[in-house]
């Protein structure tokens, strides 16, 4: 059994989607002990998305975690701009779905990433999908503030993980645990997603 971290490390120069706040910290330090502050977006880093986000009813401290926690089936579509219901298998083998894209994490913010079209998640959607991850900043273009693909998940109950780390992560099933933290009020949460690979017959992790 092998556990894959995939969750990008967050650093205070981590880029943030333009008017989003980044990770700050700060500490109040005495000769025994040591307390930090932190401030940063709900989005930054590998994170999910509640119904909140879009203005709906259900913050994070609301989310079941049995959606979080299960089987998960990882998929690769590296090289595709704009990933359709065509690009995606006929048959799944789980209702929570990680889309690899191959994005690689800029220094700083890019407009310049894969998403999902609208067709793709009304696909995922019929097929009983619970769970959308990607490896990149959202599911939708940067660019578009109707944000299509979140309105059709989201008000299909689905939840969604954006700006995992799937790099060293192969297309295959696995079991995945991504938990908020439980933020009464909070429209998004930072997760530690982990996927355990039980097809490995080496112990160790990845983390």
């Amino acid at each position: 059994m092998r556990i894959l971290d995939i969750s990008p490390l967050i650093t205070e120069a981590s880029p943030v989607y333009p008017g989003d706040a980044p990770l700050s910290l700060s500490f109040v330090r005495s000769s025994q002990v040591c307390v930090g502050t932190l401030t940063m977006s709900a989005h930054l880093g590998a994170h999910v998305d509640a119904p909140q986000h879009l203005n709906r009813v259900g913050d994070v401290s609301e989310i079941a975690l049995t959606e979080l926690i299960g089987p998960c089936q990882v998929i690769e579509r590296i090289g595709k701009k704009v990933i359709t219901a065509e690009d995606l298998p006929s048959r799944l083998s789980a209702r929570r779905v990680l889309i690899k894209t191959g994005f690689n994490r800029p220094c700083c913010w890019t407009n310049e990433f894969s998403y999902l079209s609208a067709d793709a998640v009304a696909f995922l959607i019929e097929q009983g999908v619970k769970v959308i991850g990607i490896d990149t900043p959202s599911i939708d273009p940067a660019e578009d503030e109707k944000l299509p693909s979140h309105v059709l998940a989201i008000d299909a109950g689905i939840l969604i993980l954006e700006n995992l780390k799937l790099s060293a992560v192969q297309a295959g099933e696995y079991e995945l645990i991504a938990l908020p933290l439980k933020i009464k009020g909070l429209e998004a949460s930072p997760v530690r997603a982990v996927l355990i690979d039980q097809r490995s017959g080496e112990s160790g992790s990845c983390i």
